[in-house]
């Protein structure tokens, strides 16, 4: 059959991608929306903040429970229960009256998507075919996570000029329902008898309250371009409880996430990778973000601005299985690596001066085409060797370890950019600005490096070990 797709597999995965875009456009669309919700609801700094940081919140601590639940009870079973919880929680949140329940709306949303997005990967996964097939379908499902976030940032702006803020979370409501109808009709791979396990509770409460603490020790906001004590503190007690959570799934009969899945060499560099790539693109959205509003952009212009970025991530669509099958997962991480820090390094020389189309329109092609080919190395080699029985927490844990980055980097290179913001001699100027956010790009650049160190330690091996072989 080649890497052509069967018709009962392309439904399946037509869906599953569906639920990925939904999800991630949901994310940019209320981004864009935060200035009208503000407005709207009357809400100060510190409480807006919490409409992002709750959703982050629970969908990094339910990533786990999510994976692990899909292997158990069911993938399809999991996603259309995530779907479910997603709609649901959207309609409450276009109904919100207060802050308060808004933003509780938006953390029942970050449950559905983490109960969703492990089950969808697990579901490509194990249904369709290794190699070019299962290639071309991950390339796509990475893609239109990157084309979600561009076509939010644009239906943000239209929808919430238009129709008002609440109209972004109705809409998620009918598509839910529709991709929930389509799953219907899609069949699942059968599970086998013996897999069916209870969840490990002891281990469930304790990756909940370890990752709960340590993300929400991340948000905290910085104090003089620096790092709080609580802030120190706060992190230092989530990392000592997942150290516990560790310690529990060594002995624990059925655990939720099998340490012996560590042993799988392609899942370790996989996830370790993606955790320094997320780590440093979340941060380049941010300051990019935070760029074309210095330069005057509106909440428009800013996801026209960002839309060339998501649309070279579906294209590599077209060219990553192709890329794949000839030279291998780990040469396009290298190269992706290498991009990426290309591109970081170009855009630290911005000014307040550059032309967008000569100066950042071709950095951005690039790195989207550069970050849609290594989402799917990484999560091609994360499930690559491991047992198609577990392939759900596999995806449960990479999903962990990007959010983990996403959140530790924005951290640390927002603090780096503060702080050197926080040293000019005037602070509050453009310039100042400018100089925070260049040297910020700078270090993530050298993220990418390391990150392409890495790729390239971890292909070493894998030729080592072939040619012991």
């Amino acid at each position: 059959m080649g890497d052509r797709i069967s018709k009962a597999n392309m439904l399946l995965l037509i869906l599953v991608c569906l639920a990925q875009f939904l999800e991630v456009m949901n994310s940019s669309t209320v981004t864009v929306a935060l200035p009208a919700i503000q407005s709207a609801l009357h809400m100060n700094t510190n409480s807006l903040q919490w409409i992002v940081t709750s959703y982050v919140l629970t969908f990094a601590c339910f990533l786990l429970i999510g994976g692990r639940a899909s292997d158990l009870i069911g993938r399809k079973r999991v996603l259309t229960l995530g779907l479910a919880i997603f709609a649901a929680a959207s309609l409450a949140g276009g109904f919100a009256m207060n802050p308060v329940w808004l933003i509780a709306s938006r953390a029942i949303q970050g449950i559905g998507a983490a109960l969703s997005i492990p089950a969808a990967m697990s579901l490509i996964s194990t249904s369709i075919p290794e190699g070019a097939q299962r290639n071309k379908a991950f390339a796509i499902f990475g893609a239109l996570g990157s084309g979600g976030f561009a076509a939010g940032s644009i239906v943000g702006g239209l929808l919430t000029d238009s129709l008002g803020w609440r109209s972004l979370f109705f809409l998620n409501v009918p598509l839910g329902i529709a991709i929930i109808i389509g799953l219907v009709f899609v069949k699942e791979r059968p599970m086998e008898q013996k897999n069916k396990q209870s969840i490990d509770l002891p281990g469930a409460i304790t990756v909940l309250l370890g990752i709960f603490i340590l993300v929400y020790g991340l948000s905290m906001p910085d104090v003089d371009g620096s790092w709080s004590t609580t802030k120190i503190v706060t992190l230092i007690v989530g990392s000592l409880i997942l150290v516990g959570f560790v310690f529990i799934e060594k002995y624990a009969k059925n655990p939720l996430m099998p340490l012996r899945l560590f042993r799988i060499g392609s899942l370790v560099s996989s996830n370790i990778i993606g955790f320094l790539m997320y780590s440093f693109m979340t941060a380049f959205i941010y300051f990019s973000t935070l760029y074309f509003h210095a330069l005057g952009y509106s909440s428009l212009i800013t996801g026209l601005a960002f839309l060339p970025l998501g649309l070279s991530s579906v294209l590599a669509t077209q060219i990553t299985p192709y890329f794949m099958r000839i030279f291998g997962a780990k040469m396009l991480l290298i190269v992706s690596q290498l991009v990426n820090a290309l591109g970081l390094f170009w855009l630290s020389t911005m000014s307040m001066d550059s032309v967008y189309a000569a100066f950042i329109l071709p950095v951005f092609i690039l790195l989207g085409l550069s970050t849609a080919a290594g989402f799917t190395a990484i999560i091609v080699g994360s499930v690559r060797d491991v047992r198609l029985e577990e392939h759900g927490v596999a995806g449960g844990i990479v999903n962990t370890f990007l959010q983990l980055g996403g959140s530790l980097g924005l951290s640390i290179l927002a603090t780096v950019a503060s702080s050197v913001t926080a040293s000019a001699t005037d602070a509050s100027s453009n310039e100042a600005m400018l100089s925070g956010f260049q040297t910020a790009l700078v270090v993530g650049g050298c993220f990418a490096l390391f990150a392409l160190l890495l790729a390239l330690l971890s292909l070493r091996k894998k030729k080592a070990a072939l040619l012991q072989a």
